[in-house]
């Protein structure tokens, strides 16, 4: 069975007037580049495709839709997105 579409993760962390906010994501995409496109269209992500790293032999199989029977146009889905803040 071919697996395309690889796990990427996006730990970032900036000052905001309520502190330090740590973001963690994690996306499935057929590579890097869609991955950053995609984070960048839904969350208004700045960065570039570098700043995700791939988690090795973590591929997923074609990406559907809700109803399971269509593919996604684009093979990228974010699986799990959380925000905190902090202080020190």
């Amino acid at each position: 069975m071919n697996h395309p579409n690889k796990t990427f993760v996006l730990d970032t962390e900036t000052d905001t007037e309520f502190g330090k906010r740590k973001q963690f994501v994690v996306v499935v995409a057929k590579d890097a580049d869609t991955a950053a496109q995609h984070l960048k269209d839904t969350l208004g992500f700045k960065g570039v495709a570098n700043d995700l790293t791939w988690l090795m032999d973590t591929n997923h199989v074609t990406l559907y839709d809700q109803t399971g029977n269509t593919p996604l146009n684009v093979q990228a889905k974010i699986m799990y997105n959380t925000v905190g803040y902090y202080n020190y």
